[in-house]
């Protein structure tokens, strides 16, 4: 399966990866008995190299915030329970610049080869995924009273635009989300009340349309969750307004306490336990269907098919469809190691994550 994340520069991303790391890197302790690691080939050179260099996310090591990501990548992991794979999944990490990039090309009429590429490229990450990581900097969501400049500042219009089309191109597909608000440490402490249920309220407003579209389409699950990277109280920041209406304050934060991450692995749980139900859902479906399919076959298929496949030396009709149904099956059983899986991991997500119904 295939999750990935979208959101303007500087929203949060590739913080959330660090918190990922501290939370469910191998080498961390969690309460959950879930962790994850890199997927590679069963080569220890190779295996030390890939959690070496998903360890670069660490906040741990320098108490300094990673770079943003300056190029799509792509990161496959294996998700284990009590040292057990449960699943497998490719976490997609874009740069965020191209939100941005992509309305300034659109408004000046201006778009480069290179540019119609990238936009291919996440297009077709999002076409491909069964969970997208709606990513938004939840101080700016509460910085501006103004809720349609909040929605712009915060890239939840660009959002809204390309779920849109996703849904009038994809009306009847599965798709999970959950709309993040990284950086839930930063706002005032009137938005911590219950749980931050003031923040949760305000990014439902500022993502009212992700909202609708998730009511209007029955195949849709949508969560909302506050994160933080580092936790309450373990970061300073400092706000500069400039007076400038293109950027109307400057902000510089500082780890000021060992990291602490809140939520992160919610995120993750609930991505990964909505998508197993789904194509548990799914599979079950499949499976009916190709027995009818089978049946009809069998219905239609008699000794003359059979005497024309032996002479033509080829496989008859039922054996195609047993063939096929037999495949389906495989791939049934296999999820169906993972099915103990699924409501854990729900269970243990919606400690958090506030679903959108």
């Amino acid at each position: 399966m295939k999750v990935t994340m979208v959101g303007i520069s500087g929203s949060g991303k590739t913080a959330y990866m660090s918190s990922l790391y501290e939370t469910l890197g191998d080498a961390g302790q969690n309460d959950a008995g879930f962790y994850i690691a890199p997927r590679t080939v069963q080569q220890l050179d190779k295996a030390i190299l890939s959690i070496g260099d998903f360890s670069r996310f660490s906040l741990a090591e320098k108490f300094k915030w990673p770079d943003g990501t300056q190029q799509t990548t792509v990161w496959p992991f294996t998700v284990y329970y009590n040292s057990k794979p449960v699943t497998y999944f490719d976490w997609i990490d874009y740069r965020g610049g191209i939100l941005t990039e992509i309305t300034d090309a659109l408004d000046a009429n201006d778009m480069s080869d290179a540019m119609k590429s990238e936009i291919a490229d996440l297009a077709s990450h999002i076409e491909l995924s069964n969970a997208v990581l709606l990513v938004a900097d939840a101080f700016v969501l509460t910085y501006y009273s103004n809720i349609r400049e909040a929605r712009h500042r915060s890239g939840a219009r660009r959002i809204h635009e390309i779920f849109t089309t996703y849904s009038r191109v994809y009306p009847h597909r599965n798709l999970t989300f959950v709309i993040m608000l990284t950086k839930a440490d930063t706002v005032g402490p009137e938005w911590k009340r219950d749980n931050y249920a003031p923040l949760l309220d305000r990014g439902l407003e500022v993502f009212n349309q992700m909202v609708s579209l998730c009511k209007q389409n029955p195949t849709w699950e949508g969560g909302i969750v506050p994160v933080s990277a580092v936790g309450e109280g373990n970061a300073r920041r400092t706000v500069i307004p400039t007076g400038d209406m293109i950027h109307p304050f400057k902000s510089e934060d500082a780890i000021v306490g060992f990291p602490a991450p809140m939520n992160a692995e919610h995120v993750l749980f609930y991505c990964l336990g909505q998508t197993l139900k789904q194509m548990k859902v799914e599979a079950h479906k499949t499976i009916k269907q190709r027995e009818k399919e089978l049946s009809d076959v069998l219905k239609k298929a008699g000794l003359v098919n059979k005497i024309w496949s032996l002479l033509m030396r080829k496989p008859d009709a039922e054996s195609i469809a047993r063939a096929i149904l037999d495949e389906k099956n495989k791939d049934f059983e296999v999820l169906s190691q993972f099915e103990p899986h699924i409501e854990p991991l729900l269970i243990k997500a919606l400690e958090r994550v506030k679903r959108i119904k």
